[in-house]
């Protein structure tokens, strides 16, 4: 939230992120990131190891080269 206040056209920039977001053209909810910390600390999380956890909807996994609108 910080950073896209601090840009000129920081809801423009905003707009652009959250269509490309796989899941929901939506951001990841304070929530949504408080659950997935709970599983890590949690029994249900027993035989996990060595894992990259990334809550955002998939945005970080996405190939940027499939998209076909401006990447901005």
């Amino acid at each position: 939230d910080t950073w896209i206040k601090s840009l000129e056209n920081g809801d423009k920039k905003l707009q652009s992120i959250i269509k490309k977001i796989p899941f929901e053209n939506r951001m990841t909810t304070p929530q949504e990131i408080a659950d997935t910390c709970l599983f890590t600390i949690s029994d249900r999380s027993s035989h996990t190891t060595g894992q990259f956890i990334t809550v955002d909807g998939g945005y970080v996994h996405l190939d940027r080269s499939l998209l076909t609108q401006d990447n901005d």
